[in-house]
């Protein structure tokens, strides 16, 4: 039987959970032992369930009472407290409202590019040049500050949520779902021999077929009580087990339970990747929003390099492929920033916390196509390094048909 120790295995995102001396795991990694639990099995079910607006849906008062269990209080001390207040009791601009002006419909106006740039010509990269500009127009009602984005319309409209860019943000969602965490974990796993993981709002349950409908109600039950809902057009079920392909060779195959029929080979999507049972592949929603993204960027570069050339009088516009490339491979799909420095909240000697600013060791450079090679090496599938095979053939006909159109 797994000890509760066993607890931390589970629950796996925003957390640094170490593959060797030197590196930590990676989503590849953590798809990965999934698909080596199902294949390790004869026959199996898996549920997966996903959260509906996680973060926005957090309960104040049921986070406070976690946030005291945690540190053995029966209320939260005052730093605490404020720490509490300052994440549960915020405010926010809209972006909108930084625009030139608004517009109800059609197109939004853009930014103050001019100002924008006098900005950046000081080396950084805001809508204003100090925090002390940033209030001086709120205080003089430049700017709109707005409150309590979230509320429960079951519950008279009280707030609720947090948001999902504070330092803090991540710990406060795992603590959350913590006792959630711990029934799954005691029902699921130790009482009924299963597998269980959460990458923050969505649930995968690796277990028996005949059990699916019972464990389905436990977590089902277990969301209701910390009042977030599952979204059910993302809770699925799954049944894996040996079947013939067409050519005839019997492998371990998915099939999708939809309305209580089996539809064979629809493939197990987790964490960015599409499991059959008998191989794996990149998820193909992200592959198509990368060639997306890499032909609007050759297309944006081509429509400035035709200007350029219609002005200076050259028949032929000029564009650098190779520091296009660059920059295509180099574009995360979910367009994170990278910093240079990164936000601490560290206790003071008073017992009071606050933010430092300390310098990253070293600057993580996202790039998809390395990424997918290294997921085809973690999960030991040639076939998912063919899935990006045709890149350059894309971006070249991608210049040539914007530049020369």
């Amino acid at each position: 039987m797994a000890s509760l120790g066993d607890l931390s295995k589970c629950v796996i995102a925003y957390r640094k959970i170490p593959l060797d001396s030197k590196k930590n795991k990676s989503t590849a990694h953590f798809a990965k032992e999934v698909f080596d639990e199902i294949k390790s099995r004869d026959a199996c079910c898996v549920l997966t369930f996903d959260i509906k607006s996680f973060f926005s849906s957090i309960d104040h008062k049921i986070l406070e009472k976690a946030w005291a269990d945690i540190i053995s209080e029966t209320i939260l001390p005052p730093h605490h407290k404020n720490v509490f207040n300052a994440t549960t009791n915020f405010s926010y601009i809209l972006l909108d409202d930084l625009r030139l002006g608004k517009k109800n419909e059609g197109r939004k106006k853009g930014f103050d590019e001019r100002r924008l740039a006098e900005i950046r010509q000081n080396g950084k990269f805001a809508f204003f040049n100090s925090p002390k500009e940033f209030r001086d127009a709120v205080k003089s009602k430049q700017l709109k500050l707005y409150k309590h984005p979230f509320r429960n319309k079951k519950m008279n409209n009280i707030p609720m949520g947090i948001p999902q860019g504070l330092p803090i943000s991540a710990v406060l969602a795992n603590l959350y779902l913590l006792n959630f965490d711990k029934e799954i974990f005691y029902e699921v796993v130790n009482l009924r021999g299963g597998f269980y993981r959460r990458y923050s709002d969505d649930i995968l349950v690796i277990c028996k077929e005949d059990e699916a409908d019972d464990i389905k109600k436990i977590i089902d039950d277990g969301l209701a009580r910390v009042n977030v809902d599952p979204s059910k057009d993302k809770t699925e079920q799954f049944i894996f087990k040996q079947s013939m392909l067409g050519n005839g060779k019997k492998v371990l195959l998915s099939h999708k339970r939809i309305d209580n029929h089996l539809i064979a080979n629809v493939p197990l999507n987790y964490l960015g990747f599409e499991f059959y049972g008998y191989q794996t592949l990149i998820k193909s929603s992200n592959l198509a929003k990368f060639y997306r993204r890499m032909i609007y960027s050759v297309k944006s570069k081509a429509k400035r390099a035709r200007i350029i050339a219609s002005k200076i009088n050259n028949e032929k516009p000029v564009i650098y492929r190779r520091q296009l490339y660059k920059l295509y491979t180099l574009q995360d799909l979910n367009k994170t920033k990278i910093h240079s420095t990164i936000k601490i909240l560290v206790q003071t000697e008073r017992g009071d916390f606050k933010f430092i600013v300390k310098k990253k060791k070293k600057l993580l450079r996202s790039n998809y196509i390395s990424y997918v090679r290294r997921a085809s090496d973690i999960m030991a599938e040639p076939k998912i390094q063919r899935q990006i095979r045709s890149h350059k053939r894309i971006f070249n006909e991608a210049v040539h048909r914007h530049l020369f159109k």
